[in-house]
């Protein structure tokens, strides 16, 4: 079974390489968040405990975000089986958009990239209100190097929800790589307000310091 990634690595070799003469940084107290960020898979999975959103999501099993962040989390510790029961999980819900979600995510992590565009539009067109169609279709036009509309999605799974970090960080990726500069940094800056202990802090800290 290939590999799924939730971004191809190839995108962040300049900001890795970067990362090499940022300066440390501190970061921020946790005493600063909310007992719900504090708690919720979402700001365990931007904080790089990818563990303990897993295990936070075996918590919430009828919360189909919980469901799809622990997908992701599982599949940055390339944990395919994991993130593709999640996806099952998902396939099995009630509501269509978030069914065609785990489609698409089956899909992906089994190398359809077709069928998994196919799903991800599916869920786009059944709810295009649900930020998380948008980030599912970035992160399958990401696999298909379609850098331009993997921006659009995650752009607008970002102004959907302005706090989903991670929204931010692949559409400043992606960004880059159709060289909007403007929009990456933009990008860029938010994720580091509303991620500030996201491992890929330096690394974008020293990226941003580098178009100065």
């Amino acid at each position: 079974m290939p590999v799924y990634r939730p971004f191809p690595r190839s995108i962040v070799l300049s900001a890795a390489l970067a990362l090499l003469a940022a300066p440390p940084v501190a970061a921020a107290s946790p005493a600063a968040l909310t007992g719900e960020q504090e708690a919720s898979v979402q700001r365990l999975l931007e904080r790089g405990a990818l563990e303990e959103a897993v295990q936070k999501s075996a918590e919430e099993p009828d919360r189909a975000e919980s469901t799809f962040l622990a997908a992701q989390a599982l599949a940055k510790m390339n944990n395919n089986g994991g993130a593709g029961e999640r996806y099952a999980r998902l396939r099995e819900a009630g509501d269509a958009a978030w069914k065609a979600i785990g489609e698409s995510g089956s899909a992906l992590i089994e190398g359809n990239v077709p069928a998994a565009m196919d799903a991800a539009n599916r869920a786009v067109a059944a709810n295009g209100d649900n930020p998380y169609t948008h980030y599912q279709l970035g992160l399958v036009a990401s696999r298909q190097s379609n850098f331009q509309r993997a921006a659009q999605a995650f752009n607008r799974s970002a102004e959907l929800k302005p706090d989903l970090a991670y929204a931010h960080y692949y559409a400043a990726l992606a960004y880059q790589r159709v060289k909007q500069i403007p929009a990456m940094a933009e990008h860029f800056q938010t994720f580091l307000r509303v991620a500030p202990e996201a491992p890929e802090r330096q690394s974008v800290q020293a990226l941003l310091r580098s178009l100065r």
